[in-house]
Parts: C-alpha cells; sequence; structure tokens
C-alpha cells in the first residue's frame, strides 16, 4: 500500500484578534480505500499544478525546526504523530502572526512506493452543503473540497538523506495564487527556500525552442514545438522533471542528441540538465492568447501568416478563415441589428 502514515489536523481562527486553535487528529491504524482515493486525487491535483516551486530548507533561516523533527522522525526517535502534531502547531504559530481568519485540515501522509519515498503536507479547504438528516429535517454540512489546492509541500526522502551531497531539489511546493500572507506562514513554517528559477529556465526553453525551430517549414515548425510541449506536460502528470537528453532523443529519434547540442551552444543550458518548466508559459509554444478592450483571442501559433494575418505597422490582425461557430455568431448577431435598426 502506498499510504504508509496519514493523520489530519484541523487549525482554525474566526477572530482576527484571538490566536488561531489546533485541534490534533490521530494517525489512521490503517489506511483504507477512502483514504487511498482522496490521496490518488490529492496528487493528481499536486502533480498537474503548474508553477510549482522547487527548493530545499533554508540554511540562512535559524528556525529550521521541520528539518530535525524530518530527521527525528526518519531516524525513528519520534513517531509520526508527533512529528506532524509539532509541525501543525509550528504552522499555528506562524498563521497567528497574519490578521486573516482561517479553517482547514492539515493533512500529512507518508508514501512509500518501489519508486521511493515522500512525505506530502496538503492544506485542505472546505466547503457548506446542504443535507437531508434520518428525520427528513433540512441541515448544513462542511464537506472537503479535493478538487482545489492551493497549498502543499512534498518532501523527497531520498534527497533530504542525501542532501549534503545532491543538488537535486529536496522539497516541491504549491503555492496557489491568492494565499496572501497565510501561504507566506506556511513557507516560512517549513523554512522553505527556491531553489530553482524556474521562469528563467522556462524562458530560456522556449526561446532555444524557437531557435531551433526557426530554419525549418512552417508545418516542421509547428510539429516539433507542440512534440516538445507535450513531452513537458507529460513529465509534469508524472511528477517528473524534464530531463534534456530525454527532450532531445524525443524530438529526433534519428540525431537524438541533435536538440540538446543545439542548447548547449545557444545557451546556458547544460546537456545533462533537468528542467522544470512552468507548462502555463510553455503553452506559449503552440498557441498565442491575449484579452483587452472587450476582446479574448486564442489561436494556434502556426495560423501566424497563414489563416491570421499580423501586420506589425499597422497594428491588425487579419482573419482569413473563421470558425463556423463564430461566423454562425456573427450572422445572427448582424441579422438582429439590422433587425432593429429597420
Amino acid at each position: 500500500m502506498a499510504i504508509q502514515s496519514i493523520i489530519f489536523h484541523r487549525i482554525e481562527r474566526f477572530a482576527d484578534d484571538q490566536p488561531a486553535k489546533l485541534i490534533p487528529g490521530e494517525v489512521a491504524g490503517k489506511a483504507d480505500a477512502d483514504h487511498e482515493a482522496l490521496f490518488s486525487q490529492l496528487k493528481k491535483l499536486f502533480q498537474f499544478k503548474p508553477g510549482k516551486l522547487f527548493g530545499s530548507f533554508d540554511l540562512e533561516q535559524s528556525d529550521r525546526a521541520m528539518e530535525a523533527w524530518v530527521g527525528e522522525y526518519l531516524e525513528g526517535k519520534i513517531p509520526f504523530e508527533r512529528m506532524s502534531l509539532l509541525y501543525a502547531d509550528k504552522l499555528k504559530s506562524y498563521i497567528d502572526k497574519t490578521s486573516e481568519s482561517f479553517a482547514n485540515y492539515l493533512c500529512c501522509i507518508h508514501e512509500d512506493r518501489a519508486d521511493g519515498q515522500r512525505l506530502y503536507l496538503f492544506m485542505l479547504e472546505t466547503s457548506s452543503g446542504m443535507t437531508i438528516d434520518q428525520q427528513l429535517r433540512l441541515d448544513t454540512v462542511e464537506h472537503l473540497n479535493p478538487g482545489k489546492l492551493d497549498l502543499a509541500v512534498r518532501i523527497e526522502i531520498e534527497q533530504w538523506q542525501e542532501r549534503n551531497t545532491s543538488e537535486e531539489p529536496l522539497m516541491v511546493m504549491v503555492k496557489g495564487r491568492g494565499v496572501g500572507k497565510v501561504g507566506e506562514a506556511f513557507s516560512q513554517s517549513l523554512a522553505f527556500k527556491s531553489k530553482i528559477d524556474t521562469a528563467k529556465e522556462t524562458e530560456t526553453l522556449i526561446d532555444v525552442l524557437s531557435h531551433y525551430t526557426k530554419e525549418a517549414d512552417p508545418k516542421e515548425s509547428a510539429a516539433l514545438r507542440q512534440k516538445a510541449y507535450d513531452f513537458c506536460v507529460e513529465q509534469q502528470q508524472v511528477g517528473e522533471t524534464v530531463p534534456l537528453s530525454a527532450l532531445s532523443g524525443f524530438l529526433d529519434e534519428e540525431q537524438p542528441e541533435k536538440f540538446a547540442q543545439f542548447a548547449c551552444q545557444h545557451s546556458e543550458l547544460e546537456e545533462t540538465q533537468k528542467l522544470h518548466p512552468d507548462t502555463r508559459k510553455l503553452k506559449h509554444l503552440v498557441r498565442l492568447s491575449g484579452k483587452g478592450n472587450g476582446m479574448s483571442l486564442s489561436f494556434s501559433s502556426d495560423l501566424i501568416q497563414q489563416t491570421i494575418l499580423f501586420d506589425e505597422k499597422q497594428d491588425t490582425l487579419t482573419i482569413t478563415s473563421i470558425p463556423k461557430s463564430l461566423k454562425k455568431q456573427l450572422m445572427e448577431h448582424l441579422k438582429e441589428q439590422s433587425e432593429k435598426e429597420g
């Protein structure tokens, strides 16, 4: 079974001038099918989440208690429940420094699989709903909202054990937009420090791919960019990095080192490098989009200067092949306008 240990704690504060309240939970005796189903959904959300942060414990931060607790737990000095409760109390103390109301569950999971062991910390949000009880009376019920995940971290145990010699990031963090001061409290309570500039890696990869495909004919160029994007998305979905050598081999099976060598010659990338691209930004390789002034446009990048003509001097786009559904809407709208004016 993948779940070795799982526990839930609740942290809540409903008044800004009051400290948060920690309600501790107990370790499940044995993870059942419900635990596995929840974990599977949370892990999938975690892996698919773009814009993740890759880092480690900040050696310059004096309060690295979580690092010590992880070590004590892995060495068998403290049980899983104790480690998770110590961290929950630490997180509560940082939340107390904010002025935000808060009512979430902290889910701690130790995953043990053939490909390695990991510790997950998920901040689970809840939603309210309506139900009818056994006496047929209407009542409200609070339930987990596993479709939303804005704060979570995964600690790679093997990387942690080799942290003094390995260059690989030992923590991967999800920190969604709009998490505010609670998000900062989450990062600080872990003493998390970002180790990899994913924005720079993504920009570099986009620039290299753009130059690499520049000399090819439009169709081949578009196909190569799509292959690169698809490969990166697939790697993200299985929770893996993007090795430059593997991407190179995927783009050209006959000359598997061709793209990697090109990338090394035209950028600071190294052939053995493992990339962590943000697939949201990488999507610009295959799709152009923008909105403003009452418009929202999105189209495949290979349509530029073919069915979509861009005139930089005139600042205009000319669409020469309108989608049927859009054309139908345009015709109906113009007909209505004409009838009103008539």
